[in-house]
């Protein structure tokens, strides 16, 4: 007898809310009480302190994102994962067939989000309408480790690449490009990247300086290829670029470059 096919369910907006609080709200509470905390009691680099406690907040999304694939009644296994998280060969739109090359898309995609990250493109100052009310919450900049302290310090680099795989791949891109975008159809219909973009940027308390633009800006560059292509590779690849560069920066604190 032939299995049959069951039926693709979407998520309710409760649900949809629900996951997004999930994965939201430890971010900024790991970022703005944690951190104050501990540093203050350890005397670590406030940065330090708040890179490791954003790396705990994405392996909780790691966690997050397989307990909603055990109570969905899926294995937890790498391939349940990539195929209900949508990580598999790019589908054309116009055929609807996989193909790789579709890939290559990313490219155009890339470039946007690296005009829109430095200004080339004169997009309008959306963040500056939360400075206000964000004004005296601390800011954390990897530029900040430049200092002989870092000089040599080859763990920060194991730190990033780690931060790495659960920010671009694991955490952040898999709970929202491959666990809600794929289920958020059925509330938002042909908006549901736009919405799924709305909510990335809301998600990012624990930097609530690029909430605003992450949300109209960065939800078009990440979220719609991913949809446009039914596969997550695209967010994957575009949002890890940032990744790369982040690596280039960390060698040169390290090799005392910058």
């Amino acid at each position: 007898m032939t299995k049959m096919k069951q039926p693709d369910t979407q998520y309710s907006l409760t649900k949809i809310l629900a996951v997004w609080a999930l994965s939201a709200i430890p971010m900024g509470i790991l970022a703005f009480i944690i951190t104050p905390l501990v540093a203050s009691a350890t005397n670590w680099p406030p940065l330090i302190v708040y890179w490791i406690a954003t790396l705990i907040g994405l392996v909780w999304q790691f966690a997050l994102s397989l307990v909603i694939l055990k109570k969905e009644g899926h294995p937890l296994n790498w391939s349940t994962m990539a195929k209900r998280g949508k990580y598999q060969k790019p589908i054309s739109p116009k055929t609807g067939k996989p193909n790789n090359w579709l890939l290559l898309w990313t490219i155009p995609f890339i470039i946007l989000s690296a005009l829109i990250q430095s200004g080339k493109i004169n997009l309008p100052p959306v963040d500056s309408l939360l400075t206000p009310f964000i004004r005296n919450l601390p800011q954390y900049d990897l530029s900040s480790l430049a200092t002989q302290e870092f000089k040599g310090a080859w763990w920060i680099l194991a730190l990033f690449i780690l931060t790495s795989l659960f920010n671009y791949l694991l955490g952040e891109e898999y709970i929202y490009r491959g666990i809600l975008l794929p289920k958020m159809n059925g509330v938002f219909g042909k908006w549901d990247w736009f919405f799924n973009g709305i909510l990335f940027g809301l998600y990012h308390l624990h930097k609530p300086q690029i909430i605003l633009s992450t949300a109209l800006y960065f939800g078009f560059v990440f979220a719609f290829p991913s949809r446009l292509f039914q596969s997550s590779w695209m967010a994957v690849i575009i949002h890890g670029l940032e990744g790369v560069l982040g690596i280039i920066l960390i060698l040169g604190i390290i090799l005392g470059l910058s």
